[in-house]
């Protein structure tokens, strides 16, 4: 018999445009201009896209989905865009690729301490609006600080479980099992015992927040009832919030705060000062959708844009401070300066380095970029 008996015809088994059963045809544009790239992910109830530029994750859901999520308070209905697509309604939920929009099970925390504060974050929101949902099947949405359940019949886990799974090396298994009884809540306690127990690097300060402290007065124009949910960052002269808001808060020491006032970096004006525990605080807030985080714990997805306005960045803080060193400043987007915590004598100004180790590893929310883009971008650095 010969070979060619055995030739399959591959055509009447491929899936045509049609036939999908992917919500948006290839390159459909919505009315805000942003054109829905490839699929990423889906169930029989949602579909994640990512757009065609690299810049934005699109959920897409069904009416049942987004509702019951509405009614439990986990969202608000300004949160969705409603279209219709093929005499279908779809509810959109948008975030910028500097977030992860995942399931809960496919997360890797890889070491990052941003990372496991961010998604500590999002079980502590979580659980002030649901306390009952299984969380197991759930969407990690990091742009509102949330775990949104899919309502699956999928078995019950402990949040201790689903956390704890997140921080697991990529080769180890599901842990399934609930120790503790299904009950357990990821307190803070309960997450700094466990990072410290598997060697993450803690900062000793206790946050100036509790979960659940009202800090309006901190949030000019937001929603009120903003409520702190968990610190992302701990330093010794700042600290970072995240918020029930779409924003997260700033809190600068004195000391740090007026010598970056002086070397230019931020603008007094923009700086509001509060007493805290008999010590007199900075504070600035910025909108969650652009990146905000140390150096030496990145975090947010890189795409072409923000990695050129990180090499700016590099650049202009160089030139205000020549002797600082950038290698655990704080990074912020929008002001569109690193924020170093040594200002001179630094024994590493070698800025190439630093860059060159952000495009090569990352993190990145897409792929990594093309090697011409790396190229090009350092090569604005060296020669600034």
């Amino acid at each position: 018999m010969y070979m060619t008996s055995f030739i399959v015809d591959e055509s009447k088994f491929m899936i045509s445009d049609e036939e999908s059963d992917a919500f948006f045809d290839s390159e459909y544009k919505l009315a805000s201009g942003i054109v829905i790239g490839e699929l990423e992910d889906e169930s029989d109830t949602w579909q994640l896209y990512i757009s065609s530029d690299g810049r934005h994750y699109i959920l897409a859901v069904l009416p049942m989905l987004r509702d019951r999520w509405v009614e439990s308070r986990l969202l608000k209905d300004r949160d969705f865009e409603c279209v219709e697509v093929n005499s279908r309604k779809l509810y959109l939920l948008f975030s910028s690729s500097v977030h992860r929009v995942t399931r809960l099970t496919n997360i890797r925390v890889n070491n990052s301490l941003r990372f496991a504060h961010a998604l500590f974050s999002a079980f502590v929101h979580t659980r002030q609006l649901d306390l009952d949902s299984n969380l197991r099947d759930g969407l990690y949405f990091e742009g509102h600080s949330i775990i949104l359940p899919t309502y699956s019949l999928i078995g019950k886990v402990s949040d201790r479980c689903l956390f704890e799974n997140a921080l697991r090396g990529k080769n180890d298994p599901e842990n399934l099992s609930a120790p503790d009884g299904l009950s357990d809540s990821v307190s803070y306690f309960y997450f700094r015992k466990y990072l410290s127990d598997h060697g993450y690097k803690l900062n000793a300060c206790e946050p100036l927040f509790e979960a659940g402290e009202i800090v309006d007065d901190f949030l000019l124009g937001e929603d009120n009832n903003s409520m702190i949910t968990a610190p992302l960052i701990i330093r010794d002269h700042y600290q970072l919030f995240d918020t029930t808001s779409d924003s997260y808060i700033l809190m600068i020491d004195s000391l740090w705060g007026e010598a970056l006032i002086a070397s230019n970096l931020v603008n007094q004006i923009h700086m509001n000062s509060f007493p805290i525990n008999s010590q007199r605080f900075f504070v600035l807030s910025f909108k969650k959708d652009q990146i905000i985080e140390c150096m030496d714990d990145r975090h947010g997805g890189l795409n072409k844009e923000n990695a050129f306005e990180l090499t700016e960045a590099i650049r202009r803080t160089r030139s205000l401070l020549p002797e600082c060193d950038l290698r655990n400043a704080l990074y912020i987007q929008k002001l569109g300066y690193l924020l170093p915590e040594k200002f001179t004598a630094s024994d590493n100004t070698n800025d190439r380095d630093l860059l060159v180790d952000v495009l090569s590893h990352g993190p990145f929310a897409m792929a990594p970029l093309m090697d011409d883009i790396n190229h090009d971008l350092v090569t604005i650095l060296i020669h600034q």
